[in-house]
């Protein structure tokens, strides 16, 4: 998780927020940043666009313009005034909780908080994904009921045994690319009929060839190779294409597919020539 990716998950799902560079400039300033002043016009600042898509690092300097610690008061209002109730189940679904979860709102924008504290402490640009655990944990602290997490088929289990490649992709405009893992059955059912399914397709600006890659006759035990086809597009930016294993119904067979995805980072090449 990094900073791009957090405002992501959360942007088009918030309200009263005129553009990217608005929510970078509101987002700063509610958690007690100075660093980017909120004013009309909102979004005109190139800068803050950038950062918002990944292609301008969130910078060391960002990070020290944060009070120690956040002002959780102000981020927690600016959650509050814009997560609305049809929005809800759609950002806690981005964050990796899937929709049969119990809801509280409270709790949720106290994980959100507590994710974005951790992406502001941290010297590295890349810190674990916690709002989904965090969320459990607290709602676990208040008594409240929670979701089992067991996948779909009791006694169903998969690894993913390795990835091509094994980093994220770096890819230029329009550039056609592949990515492929290798799957193991770790459980006792074999899988039949199944297949993975871009779940996020709508949401992205680089294209997965085919959103469905049907999966073979897998046993106990067995791995199995598949491969995601792709082209960037020409939109800059850092894109995670998320992946899910469903049945013959289209039943979501895990509910943690975290480890299914696919994370690219496009870059306008030629302009950076142009400007050299």
């Amino acid at each position: 998780m990094n900073f791009s990716e957090f405002s992501k998950r959360l942007y088009k799902n918030l309200s009263g927020l005129n553009s990217q560079g608005h929510f970078i400039g509101a987002l700063f300033n509610a958690a007690g940043s100075s660093f980017f002043v909120l004013k009309p016009p909102y979004g005109t600042d190139g800068y803050q666009r950038k950062v918002f898509s990944g292609t301008r690092d969130f910078t060391q300097d960002m990070k020290d313009s944060f009070p120690k610690p956040l002002d959780t008061d102000g981020l927690m209002l600016f959650f509050q005034s814009r997560i609305g109730e049809k929005t809800m189940t759609t950002i806690m679904k981005n964050f990796g909780i899937p929709e049969s979860e119990h809801q509280n709102k409270d709790l949720f924008i106290k994980a959100l908080c507590k994710q974005f504290q951790t992406i502001v402490s941290e010297v590295s640009d890349e810190v674990d994904d916690i709002v989904a655990s965090e969320y459990s944990r607290l709602l676990r602290k208040s008594g409240a009921e929670i979701t089992n997490n067991a996948p779909y088929y009791p006694g169903d289990n998969i690894l993913i045994v390795s990835r091509v490649p094994e980093h994220d992709h770096n890819v230029s405009f329009y550039k056609n690319f592949e990515h492929q893992w290798t799957i193991r059955n770790t459980g006792t059912v074999t899988w039949e009929g199944r297949y993975l399914e871009c779940t996020n397709q709508s949401d992205l600006r680089i294209r997965a060839k085919n959103k469905i890659i049907n999966i073979p006759k897998v046993k106990p035990g067995d791995d199995v190779c598949l491969t995601a086809a792709f082209n960037a597009r020409g939109f800059e930016g850092r894109y995670e294409a998320l992946w899910e294993m469903k049945d013959t119904e289209g039943r979501t067979c895990f509910n943690d597919q975290k480890a299914i995805k696919v994370v690219v980072k496009v870059v306008n090449t030629r302009s950076e020539t142009m400007e050299a």
